[in-house]
């Protein structure tokens, strides 16, 4: 029986359902209190554990924490390296359509830091745009001036779902980043994380609705890399600026990068997939169609010039069938390299041992980040 196999479900419930039927009737009965008393505490404690485990396997089931026994147990996944695609300076090379970052004006003075004393910044960004308003963090390079006219790269980091900027800050990212940038293996960067959605509990998929509905690819893509250049000392080609997101953010990530080459050059893309996942009860593009935000139809039949960072294991229901057809179709100037787990599940122990391997890949391949 594996352990996403809906009979694990049902069997639980089952036990759960005899331990409690024969807490009621009592049962197995002793004429010694002592006895009756260890059995009655025995079985209450065992209902419990089996309630507990029961609970666990549907959000398991729901969410893929884990994607089998030995995942659970924490036997190490093998992997493979695939590259698809272009080459790096046919990503660099190619001409991009759309403003970029060319509208956006840079005031002669910046405006001071909300923290002055701290590299985290914590901002409240309002955009008219898109009507979106949001917690954004900044994490600054080591030695940032807001006095200097030097400019950095920018890292947009992307949560998931349901989440927040802050579980984006669990991840081991920026430390990575920091021992990277001291060992000149990755240029100085700034990072920004913001919250996806707007409003915070709504699954948007990163894409725009129909007026009246979020505007979440607007907000993304275009409100907030405003922002940060009319904020912060930001370079602002394309070769400078990266998304990195994991599971639905890493969604968000690809569909960004891929929709927007004229401001992102790059994406790590960490257990994502390649087509919107609406959850129930919101689908902004029901009556619109799925064709714009259809990431593997793009990569067929009009592939962008963006290098992509992919991670994905065979055994997650979300992420490794869109991905497959993804690398299958993936041509130039497209470049994408992937790492494809065997197995594992869908959590931050599966993501953290490759933030260091996809940076070094970012500070390797964008000339912005090169160290």
């Amino acid at each position: 029986m594996e352990l996403t196999d809906a009979s694990l479900l049902v069997l639980l419930g089952v036990i759960a359902l005899a331990l409690f039927g024969l807490l009621v009737a009592g049962l197995p009965s002793s004429r010694r209190p002592v006895v009756a008393g260890a059995v009655r505490g025995a079985q209450v404690l065992l209902l419990n554990v089996v309630v507990v485990a029961m609970a666990g396997a549907a959000l398991n089931d729901q969410y893929l924490f884990y994607s089998s026994w030995g995942d659970l147990f924490g036997s190490r996944s093998t992997s493979v390296q695939t590259h698809q695609g272009g080459t790096v300076p046919e990503v660099v090379a190619a001409p991009v359509h759309g403003p970029g970052l060319g509208g956006a004006v840079t005031p002669g003075v910046l405006p001071g830091l909300p923290q002055p004393s701290t590299r985290l910044q914590t901002y409240t960004v309002v955009a008219t745009r898109s009507n979106a308003k949001a917690q954004v963090y900044v994490y600054l390079p080591a030695g940032y001036d807001p006095h200097s006219t030097r400019t950095y790269p920018v890292i947009v980091g992307l949560h998931g779902f349901p989440a927040s900027p802050s579980t984006f800050l669990r991840l081991n990212f920026l430390s990575t980043i920091d021992l990277l940038t001291s060992q000149h293996r990755m240029a100085p960067s700034i990072v920004v994380v913001p919250r996806i959605d707007t409003p915070a509990s709504l699954d948007t998929e990163c894409v725009n609705g129909a007026p009246g509905l979020p505007q979440t690819d607007t907000w993304l893509s275009r409100d907030l890399p405003a922002w940060v250049v009319t904020h912060l000392h930001a370079r602002r080609d394309r070769t400078s600026w990266a998304l990195m997101g994991y599971s639905y953010g890493a969604w968000c990530a690809a569909s960004l990068s891929m929709r927007h080459p004229d401001v992102f050059g790059a994406a790590v893309v960490m257990q994502g997939y390649f087509r919107p996942d609406f959850t129930a009860g919101y689908d902004p593009l029901t009556t619109r169609g799925t064709e714009a935000y259809d990431l593997i139809r793009l990569a067929r039949t009009s592939p962008p010039p963006v290098a992509l960072w992919v991670l994905t294991a065979r055994e997650g229901p979300l992420s490794d069938p869109s991905t497959s057809k993804f690398l299958s179709v993936a041509k130039p100037p497209l470049d994408v390299s992937a790492t494809v787990l065997a197995t594992g599940g869908h959590r931050d122990q599966i993501w953290m041992p490759y933030v260091g391997r996809s940076m070094v890949w970012l500070g390797q391949t964008l000339p912005g980040f090169r160290g």
